[in-house]
């Protein structure tokens, strides 16, 4: 604080009053200290968008020091004080109250500043008996957003993640609940990650005492290799014809059939495809069935398809029964497939093992009330049980687009589906509107253990997506969007770690080139090398990956099914080698509409229409757009003809064959026109012949100096159109005379051949 007055002046009392500069000093330092306290209390929320934290400290202390040098009394020169006690005019001391003043202001500020560390003790100490502060958290939340929930600066927050072993994150980095929630513990928060249970919906917990439910038809799967007779036994079991309901006698998707046996008992089979493109239908069968029928053909033993099949059900854990089929065939070997089946690891019972062998006929019954007895005999072992009330829960067949609408197959395993019920599959929801059996037929419920068709979807879910009931319509749809949300959210961070991987990729890749250049320029050129980086020579850096040179035909696949959509487009891309490739740019079960007519005249697709009826309208527009449709029932047979049109776009082969050999003896000079002259090469045929206008080489000491168009070919004077071995003649070539003696002459025969894969 500036002086006003010498000490002189103070004490002769010429001029100013002391004690107004007294009153004057109290004020200063009263509006010090209430300075002071504004900035305690405020806890520098105005600063906090200028300054770091750092800065903060460093202000406050600056603040603490001028404050402290505003309120300590003046001292002059001799160290004494600026302000000596007031005297009256005989120079004596004023009274005691006087005196005692200074000391009972700093009495009270002391007395304040006690009573507030005692009242932020008794905050801290009662945030401490409160423990942590609670924070929810989604279940994926970007750097931002958590910085902001846990009131943070984001560029502060992102350096503070460095310090606690986070690599190269940045505020639009998304980090999962679990993660935000070890973060949100540093800072004094006690997280707890919003999974969406509370919007998802889930199958109902087990019952905790199973004896007591009633038992359920089992599901009972067919599998086996291809044309070994799977339909034939279900046929013979529903006494009726579904193999002339397939085409060409193969099953294109799965069946779901109820049948009731000569027991009275009833039981759910399913009936999976056998062809090596419906992989995935045979999954999806093992996985919701409760045993197996592995059917073997007696004539042809075990086979790929088979061998598949084993492997689908142990992955299931499901107990398997062996069909033995085809033993009326007289080339049926029955002990031959039982060893083979034991070779494969399959414990048969007649080799000690546990599985039940049957031998059966589909096509004259024979052994088929064995077949029987052994499924309700394992079905008791099993005590397949399930409660008919609750929420339905079941599992997605097929699903399809038909007429009427788009349409599911569900098997249903707990509760009861009646029309109305709201389900949910995968991101799909559904109000039933009808549910049909096998037949065809209306039914109004599904129990336990049942197949039927649902009629009512928004869209056509997924086969092999589990069913789950909804209590209401709300319900459902929040359990839809929460599922669409966590696609997107999984989408999101798989392209953010995509880049992350090639930004890596990147990173690593110039790091190798600069210790390729360095190596490569040695100690004495490092210098220059470091200063020249960018011209470094080609041979020091790894070669760059060649363009991808593949060529592919574009398709759109429509199929009645999912199921069969799924298989066929599986089949075509397995097609193509490394030239040429199928690519699918929409598959989708249902009919062809116009949209994908132009689609396909757009792109240049072609159309696979798989098992479905087209339109005459849609057959108008596909022809009048130049679109071609390739129309199936067979997948062997749309396999081909894929595999036959990916030929067609393959580049021929050219095999160049020689098929005559010629010897100059000597060249001929003759006059065209004027004094325009041309060699002709006078020739022995050695081999084969000589043609007018076919490809030849000319070689002159073992190498090729020219290829082209034999243009004049003469016998003695005339012009011949072909030559033969021993015969002389003369030929030139079309814009090339430099012939000499000596050169040997290939005739070459250019033949095209259709490429296959």
């Amino acid at each position: 604080m500036e002086r006003v007055e010498t000490e002189h002046q103070w004490q002769d009392g010429a001029k100013g009053d002391p004690f107004k500069l007294m009153e004057r000093t109290v004020a200063q330092q009263q509006k010090a200290e209430k300075k002071m306290d504004a900035v305690v209390d405020a806890g520098t929320w105005d600063w906090a968008e200028k300054h770091t934290e750092e800065a903060r400290k460093e202000k406050v202390q600056r603040i603490a020091r001028e404050m402290r040098q505003e309120t300590e009394p003046a001292k002059d020169e001799t160290g004494f004080d600026a302000f000596p006690p007031r005297r009256n005019e005989g120079g004596d001391r004023q009274d005691e109250e006087d005196d005692n003043w200074d000391d009972d202001f700093y009495e009270a500020k002391r007395r304040r500043k006690a009573e507030k560390a005692e009242r932020e003790r008794q905050r801290l100490a009662a945030l401490e008996a409160a423990g942590p502060t609670p924070i929810f958290l989604p279940e994926f939340i970007s750097v931002s957003n958590l910085a902001i929930a846990l009131g943070q600066k984001i560029d502060v927050f992102v350096r503070q993640l460095e310090e606690l072993g986070f690599e190269d994150v940045g505020k639009d980095n998304i980090l999962t609940g679990e993660t935000a929630a070890l973060v949100a513990q540093e800072y004094g928060f006690e997280p707890k990650v919003d999974a969406g249970e509370d919007e998802d919906l889930k199958p109902a917990p087990a019952s905790a005492d199973p004896s007591s439910l009633p038992l359920r038809p089992p599901v009972v799967t067919i599998m086996g290799h291809v044309d070994h007779g799977k339909t034939t036994l279900l046929d013979y079991l529903r006494k009726s014809s579904i193999v002339s309901q397939e085409h060409g006698g193969i099953t294109q998707h799965i069946g779901a059939f109820s049948v009731s046996l000569s027991s009275g008992k009833q039981i759910t089979f399913l009936d999976t495809p056998g062809h090596a493109a419906f992989l995935s239908m045979r999954q999806r069968g093992a996985n919701v069935t409760d045993m197996v029928i592995l059917v073997v053909a007696a004539d042809d033993s075990v086979m790929p398809q088979t061998l598949e099949a084993l492997k689908h059900a142990r992955a299931a854990k499901v107990p398997i029964i062996v069909a033995i089929n085809k033993i009326d065939r007289p080339e049926a070997n029955v002990d031959r497939v039982k060893s083979d089946l034991a070779t494969h690891g399959v414990e048969i019972e007649d080799y000690g093992g546990d599985v039940q062998v049957v031998c059966v006929s589909g096509k004259t019954g024979q052994g088929m009330d064995d077949l029987e007895e052994n499924i309700l005999l394992l079905s008791e072992m099993l005590d397949i049980r399930a409660e008919p009330d609750g929420m339905a829960e079941g599992w997605v067949l097929e699903s399809t687009i038909k007429p009427i609408g788009r349409v599911a197959t569900v098997l249903v395993k707990r509760g009861t589906l009646r029309a109305g019920d709201f389900i949910v599959a995968g991101r799909v929801h559904a109000k039933v509107r009808s549910l049909r059996n096998e037949a065809g037929v209306e039914v109004d419920e599904a129990p336990p253990g049942t197949a039927v068709e649902v009629l009512g979807w928004k869209e056509p879910p997924e086969a092999g997506d589990q069913v789950l009931q909804a209590p209401d319509e709300s319900k459902a749809k929040a359990a839809v969007r929460y599922r669409q949300e966590l696609k997107e959210r999984g989408e999101v961070i798989g392209q953010m770690a995509q880049q992350e991987q090639d930004r890596r990729e990147r990173e690593r890749e110039r790091e190798r080139e600069k210790a390729l250049a360095e190596a490569a320029g040695g100690p004495r050129n490092r210098r220059h090398n470091d200063r020249h980086a960018a011209a470094a020579p080609a041979e020091d850096v790894d070669p760059e990956t060649p363009a991808d040179t593949t060529k592919y035909l574009t398709f759109i696949v429509k199929g009645d099914v999912h199921g069969s959509v799924e298989a066929v487009t599986a089949a075509l891309l397995e097609q193509g080698n490394n030239e040429i490739r199928a690519k699918v740019l929409i598959s989708a079960p249902g009919q062809i509409t116009e949209s994908e007519i132009e689609h396909a005249a757009v792109s240049g697709s072609t159309i696979i229409n798989f098992n479905n009826p087209v339109p005459s309208n849609i057959k108008r527009l596909a022809s009048d757009a130049g679109v071609k449709i390739l129309d199936h029932n067979v997948i062997y047979h749309l396999v081909e003809e894929v595999r036959d049109k990916l030929a067609d776009a393959l580049p021929p082969l050219i095999i160049k064959k020689v098929v005559g050999e010629a010897e100059v003896l000597q060249i001929f000079p003759i006059n065209v026109r004027g004094r325009v002259y041309k060699n002709i090469a006078g020739c022995r045929i050695g081999n084969g012949y000589v043609k007018k206008g076919s490809r030849a080489r000319v070689l002159r000491g073992g190498e090729n100096i020219f290829e082209g168009t034999i243009e004049t070919l003469k016998h003695v004077k005339k012009d011949v159109q072909e030559m033969k071995k021993g015969s002389e003649c003369g030929m030139s070539f079309a814009n090339w005379d430099e012939l000499q003696a000596g050169d040997h002459i290939q005739i070459i025969e250019e033949i095209t051949e259709k490429r296959k894969l």
